[in-house]
């Protein structure tokens, strides 16, 4: 969302310029030509792959940075959320890009307590095919903890794992190369690297810089609804 405040200040630019005593208003097409550079300038207008970064030009993809191709994509996807109180936060914003999202998520959670969350989502028949795991923020955790989660959710749902942030924590970097190899160990669990999207950027945190304000519950759910959209399917 940072590119909109330089969009915005070159539309400013724009907005009255006199030449020969003309007065020029922007009209659309200077103003497409204007978020072209600055999308260029931020970074924005980069392809990658599974996600184009074009931002489509509505309400939801200029809220959450994504392309036409990604709202489809997040539209037509059922996600379970299991985490803690960062995830109790980013909840509404997640709801606006899935299709649907049923969430058990509670403030201070550990990574111990997801065995018995999954069981009972799974007795519930609740668990849909792709989950997004927000756990780690609380504490320690190990190897086997996290294995164990990923084999119980099963090899049959794609699983996304949001890393954690944690300033002044020594389990932050911890937890994170756990969460990260298991990334790479299992073919059906995805990093979100919430915490490389989110350094410098203090700004997107409340006072504690650990949770999300507003702007940060926005930019949090586009690094998911990008990361997601690559792999995903309904």
């Amino acid at each position: 969302m940072k590119h909109q405040k330089l969009i915005y200040w070159l539309l400013g630019i724009f907005a009255v310029v006199f030449i020969g005593g003309a007065l020029i208003i922007p009209n659309p097409a200077i103003k497409k030509q204007v978020i072209s550079i600055g999308n260029i300038i931020t970074g924005h207008a980069t392809k990658t792959s599974g996600a184009t970064h074009n931002v489509a030009h509505t309400d939801l993809g200029e809220k959450y940075q994504l392309s036409k191709n990604e709202i489809k994509t997040l539209g037509q996807l059922k996600v379970t959320g299991i985490g803690d109180s960062i995830m109790v936060r980013t909840t509404p914003d997640l709801k606006e890009i899935f299709k649907s999202f049923n969430v058990d998520a509670k403030v201070g959670r550990q990574v111990s307590a997801a065995p018995s969350v999954i069981s009972q989502l799974k007795a519930n028949d609740a668990i849909q095919k792709n989950v997004l795991v927000n756990l780690g923020t609380n504490g320690p955790t190990d190897a086997a903890a996290i294995d164990g989660i990923i084999k119980q959710i099963g090899s049959d749902h794609q699983i996304y794992w949001v890393n954690t942030r944690v300033p002044g924590k020594k389990w932050q970097d911890s937890n994170n190369k756990l969460i990260a190899a298991a990334a790479k160990k299992y073919n059906n669990v995805h990093l979100i690297d919430w915490l490389y999207m989110s350094q410098d950027n203090d700004n997107w945190f409340v006072d504690d810089n650990l949770h999300p304000n507003t702007l940060g519950e926005r930019e949090y759910t586009a690094t998911v609804g990008q990361t997601m959209a690559k792999t995903a399917t309904p």
